[in-house]
């Protein structure tokens, strides 16, 4: 009798210590870490701003679709830029057109995330910033 009192005991140590471990290793995964299929961005460059630092990922997922994820850091004393949205505007690479705004989707405060597709395969590139303070990132869309 004492000895499955002391193997019961011992068992439901050993469940919670691996469901605590498995808590904590899914409760501390960052969701823009992983990619829903596992991909690798296609393009991302980090770009300090005067205000902050913008990181931006693309994802070429092809078919011409594409994912964009942004995120700004602003600095301390940039309080102005911290709930603004980015601007964002792609165009195709030495082509004299016009490019487009695609809508953005808040994903958390200073994280947003756009899928779209692309009207046609190429060398695009994107502009992602705040007012005359941007960077760019160049990608190929399949």
């Amino acid at each position: 009798m004492r000895t499955r009192v002391v193997a019961a005991i011992l068992a439901l140590g050993v469940v919670a210590f691996v469901g605590i471990f498995v808590w904590t290793v899914v409760w501390t995964l960052d969701p823009r870490a992983t990619s829903p299929k596992g991909d690798a961005p296609t393009a991302e460059m980090s770009e300090q701003l005067s205000d902050g630092r913008l990181d931006v990922q693309v994802f070429a997922l092809g078919d011409r679709d594409v994912r964009l994820e942004i995120q700004f850091m602003p600095d301390a004393d940039a309080v102005e830029l911290a709930g603004m949205r980015p601007d964002v505007n792609f165009a195709m690479v030495e082509m004299h057109m016009d490019g487009f705004d695609p809508p953005l989707q808040l994903v958390e405060s200073g994280v947003w995330r756009a899928n779209l597709k692309l009207p046609m395969a190429g060398r695009w590139v994107v502009n992602v910033g705040f007012g005359d303070d941007f960077a760019e990132i160049e990608f190929d869309a399949k």
